[in-house]
C-alpha cells in the first residue's frame, strides 16, 4: 500500500476556470496580428502544448513565418493583460492547499502553459508558499497527453507516481496523469464525467469542496 505524499495540479481549468479568457485573448491576438484562423479553438485542444495549438489554428506556414517563440510570447502577454485582476481559484482549492501543507503533502503544478503564465497564476492566487515546484510547457519537450509534465513534477518532488494524485480538467491531462502512473481526479470545468472517466479519472467532481482528505488518502492507499 502507498501513502499519499503529493498533489500535482494542472493549472488552466483546474486551479482557475480561465478557458474563456484563453479563447477571447487568442482571438484578439489573431485580430491584432491580422491572422485568419483555419480551425476553431475548441475544448479538444485543452491541455495541448501551445505550439501544437498554433499549428492547428493558423497552419505550419504561418507558424514558421512568425516563429513559435514570438507567437507564444505575444499571445500570452495579451492573455495575462486581459485576465489580470480577474483571477479566482476554483471553489475549495485554497482550503485543500492549506490542508495539504498542514499535513506535509507536497504540492506541484504541471501545466502545458508557458513559464510566465504559471508564475502569473501562482502570484495572483498568492500560493507561493504552498507550491513546492512547478513544471510548465517551457520546461518539457512533450505536451499532454504525453506523461512528461506530470512525471517531471513527481520526480522534482522526490516522490513516486503511486504516492501522488493528479488533478486535471482535460481529457489530454487525465491521459497524461494515468500514463505517468498517478491516480487522477477530474475537475468538471471543461469536460464531462463521461469524457474524463473514459480517459482514466478515478473520481470526477464539480470542484474541490466535494473532496475530503480521507477520501484522497484512500484513493492512493
Amino acid at each position: 500500500m502507498s501513502q499519499l505524499k503529493g498533489f500535482v495540479f494542472d493549472m488552466d481549468g483546474t486551479l482557475v476556470d480561465n478557458w474563456a479568457y484563453h479563447i477571447v485573448s487568442f482571438n484578439e491576438y489573431l485580430r491584432r496580428k491580422r491572422l485568419t484562423p483555419i480551425a476553431e479553438l475548441s475544448l479538444d485542444l485543452n491541455g495541448r502544448h501551445s505550439n501544437d495549438i498554433f499549428r492547428i489554428m493558423i497552419g505550419e506556414e504561418q507558424c514558421q513565418r512568425f516563429g513559435f517563440e514570438t507567437l507564444n510570447q505575444e499571445k500570452e502577454a495579451v492573455y495575462r493583460d486581459m485576465y489580470s485582476g480577474h483571477v479566482e481559484p476554483i471553489k475549495g482549492l485554497m482550503e485543500l492547499l492549506r490542508l495539504a501543507k498542514s499535513k506535509g503533502i507536497k504540492c506541484a503544478i504541471g501545466s502545458s502553459g508557458c513559464r510566465e503564465n504559471v508564475e502569473f497564476i501562482i502570484k495572483e492566487l498568492g500560493i507561493e508558499d504552498i507550491i513546492d515546484t512547478s513544471i510548465s510547457g517551457s520546461d518539457v519537450t512533450h505536451g499532454k497527453p504525453h506523461p512528461e509534465i506530470f512525471a517531471t513534477a513527481v520526480e522534482r518532488m522526490g516522490l513516486k507516481p503511486e504516492e501522488c494524485i493528479v488533478f486535471e480538467d482535460a481529457v489530454n491531462g487525465i491521459k497524461a496523469g494515468v500514463a505517468a502512473g498517478c491516480k487522477c481526479i477530474g475537475i468538471l470545468t471543461t469536460a464531462t464525467v463521461e469524457m474524463l472517466a473514459g480517459a482514466g479519472a478515478s473520481i470526477c467532481v464539480k470542484d474541490f469542496t466535494e473532496l475530503g482528505m480521507t477520501q484522497l488518502e484512500e484513493l492512493v492507499g
